[in-house]
């Protein structure tokens, strides 16, 4: 299974909040808040003595510096728990604590697993009141919550939307394939003469454009939010038999496309009201793109 690596820190903060969450139960989870003198070492703990602390590196592709990111935030952290062991005891108020977890996105070098075991293993030598004979400091990644974000997926409350805005060489590659061709003849039907071919290519990149969009993201709801994507196919398909049904609005093309996507938007923004609108109109446009492409939308001939 594959998992998301980039996240900005107060991104990845709430959603390991959620995992947290599922996994313990929200009533036994107690967030730390950091506005007056930092978080001392934890940003959230459980009633059964498990520490979290957060973190996201900046470095998602080279193994070896995120390796290092993660080590040196392990050693910033863990001592911590005692320089603040008097405001930790006291926030514990009797925990003891038998974790510490640094959660991050990913894992991938063991030499991180040994950093921050050690490192526990020397705060565990200093005998702080509050760490359990069996303390542990571990480093846990996403894999570890599988489970949990398979639930969080199914409730729809999985990974925030991350949607790939299409390159420019994006748009001119799919320009070339038969989904420029495509568009290029409805289009050429629609405008005849009354537009420029300039102008054609013009409105043929924007449909690519937000044909890969929609592509990227419907994709990204059906892997992480099975729900949304749910209600937004089952919002296209019945959008798309009503044209079919009942036939566009107007006679005029612009006037075709214009309300065609119109109506997505409207559909969409019902079926799904914690969208941010511009994605919606973005699904709205690449819906009508690929109508074009597949001939649920056409025009005749102009004159």
């Amino acid at each position: 299974m594959g998992f998301r690596r980039a996240w900005k820190g107060d991104e990845w903060q709430a959603f390991a909040l959620q995992l947290v969450q599922r996994r313990h139960g929200p009533e036994n989870v107690q967030i730390v808040p950091d506005s007056v003198g930092g978080d001392a070492g934890l940003e959230f703990f459980t009633t059964n003595g498990c520490l979290y602390q957060c973190y996201a590196p900046e470095e998602v592709s080279d193994v070896k510096k995120a390796a290092s990111a993660m080590k040196a935030k392990a050693g910033r952290d863990l001592p911590k728990l005692s320089k603040n062991k008097d405001k930790i005891e006291a926030i514990l108020s009797g925990i003891s604590v038998n974790r510490w977890i640094l959660l991050c996105p990913f894992l991938d070098n063991k030499d991180v697993v040994a950093d921050v075991r050690n490192r526990g293993i020397a705060l565990k030598g200093q005998s702080l009141s509050f760490l359990a004979d069996d303390f542990e400091a571990l480093c846990h990644s996403q894999e570890d919550f599988a489970g949990e974000i398979e639930q969080l997926k199914a409730l729809s409350l999985g990974p925030p939307l991350s949607i790939d805005m299409p390159t420019p060489v994006d748009v001119s590659a799919a320009g070339e394939t038969s989904i420029g061709t495509r568009i290029d003849e409805k289009l050429g039907r629609a405008y005849g003469s009354a537009a420029t071919a300039r102008q054609i290519a013009t409105r043929r990149d924007a449909y690519v454009k937000a044909h890969l969009y929609r592509e990227n993201a419907l994709d990204q709801l059906r892997q992480n939010h099975a729900v949304l994507w749910e209600r937004a196919y089952q919002s296209i398909e019945a959008e798309e038999t009503r044209l079919i049904a009942v036939g566009a609005s107007s006679t005029l093309p612009a006037e075709q496309l214009q309300s065609s996507t119109q109506k997505i938007e409207e559909s969409l923004a019902k079926a799904l009201p914690t969208l941010q609108a511009g994605v919606i109109t973005q699904i709205a446009l690449g819906t009508v793109s690929d109508w074009l492409i597949r001939c649920p939308l056409d025009f005749p001939e102009a004159g």
